[in-house]
């Protein structure tokens, strides 16, 4: 018996040569009075990346990004029949950044590109998406999933939860298709979207139409806004859905070699994680190094995963992460 597989067969990942460290957010905020280190030792951050290039955007992230998967892939441009671009902070809304960085890349035409938000769930979404279309469509057989944060054009600086948490960096990611006797590759997905935080996370924060069409005048309103919540329904909302998924799927969550979490909190990721049964060794971290990038985090995490070896041919892998909202998947790949 044969299968049409939708595989990962390269990532790629790119992010501005600017780093700092806590101790820059730790000065920041002591100037304005408020205090900042236990929410960085909680969070376990060290370093971000920020933008300080005028002519950097998602665009020309996610254009080296891409050609570092490309590269890894071993394909061409024109090889690629679908490209998605993934991010809230986009450049332009017209035309779609998909199609920006396809012209960037040297492409001519694809035969789908085009741009999604589902914010920091974006990339997830895009994979989702991605590997359904691919499944239905014999014109597509190669997708380049692309995705770019660039959250210091958009920060709030006396915000503490963001301005001191996030990072800007790109992710990208190779599928392709294969008839193979082996059924693995995406395998499958699931969501919950609820509605009882769709006012605490708001760019901008009084809307578009209002910034552009009225002139708000005052800075805040035109940039990223976040009203703190209660977010202890995490862990337990990743556990129900990789269990489900697991289940629906003829495994364990037990039989899960690697799970790649949303780098937001790693105190969620290692929560979820025992309410599992499994060790924190089957998850991979790096929101000490890169701060939280939103839509790109959990790719982040899946290039440094297989780029260390911890996920191998035969293995079943989930990714999970949340957006505002709240919007919540997780997703299930065989290597």
């Amino acid at each position: 018996m044969s299968y049409e597989n939708i595989n990962i067969i390269s990532t790629g990942v790119y992010h501005p040569e600017n780093k700092v460290d806590n101790q820059y957010f730790i000065d920041h905020f002591d100037k304005l009075g408020m205090e900042v280190s236990g929410l960085l030792n909680h969070l376990e951050r060290k370093s971000r990346y920020l933008s300080n290039v005028p002519d950097e955007t998602v665009i020309t992230m996610g254009y080296r990004a891409s050609v570092k998967a490309l590269e890894e892939a071993n394909i061409d441009i024109s090889e690629i029949d679908l490209l998605i671009f993934a991010t809230d902070t986009p450049e332009y809304t017209s035309p779609t950044n998909a199609v920006k960085v396809l012209a960037m890349l040297g492409g001519v035409k694809v035969h789908m590109a085009y741009d999604t938000n589902t914010n920091c769930l974006g990339m997830l979404t895009a994979l989702d998406q991605a590997s359904r279309i691919m499944m239905t469509n014999k014109r597509l057989n190669k997708a380049l999933i692309i995705g770019g944060i660039l959250f210091s054009s958009v920060s709030n600086k006396l915000d503490i939860v963001s301005y001191a948490n996030f990072g800007d960096a790109a992710a990208a990611v190779v599928l392709e298709k294969n008839t193979e006797n082996t059924k693995r590759g995406f395998i499958d997905s699931i969501h919950i979207s609820q509605t009882s935080e769709s006012n605490n996370i708001l760019m901008p924060k009084v809307g578009f139409s209002k910034v552009i069409r009225d002139g708000v005048e005052d800075e805040a309103d035109k940039q990223w806004s976040w009203e703190p919540f209660d977010g202890s329904f995490i862990s337990d909302a990743w556990v129900g859905l990789i269990n489900e998924l697991t289940e629906d799927n003829g495994i364990k969550a037990t039989d899960l070699s690697h799970l790649i979490f949303s780098q937001f909190t790693i105190p969620d990721a290692r929560l979820a994680l025992e309410k599992l049964g499994l060790d924190e060794s089957r998850t991979t971290y790096i929101g000490d190094e890169y701060g939280y990038t939103g839509t790109t985090s959990p790719i982040l995490a899946l290039d440094r995963a297989l780029k260390t070896s911890k996920i191998n041919v035969g293995d079943y892998i989930s990714l999970a992460s949340m957006g505002s909202g709240s919007l919540i998947s997780a997703l299930l790949f065989k290597f």
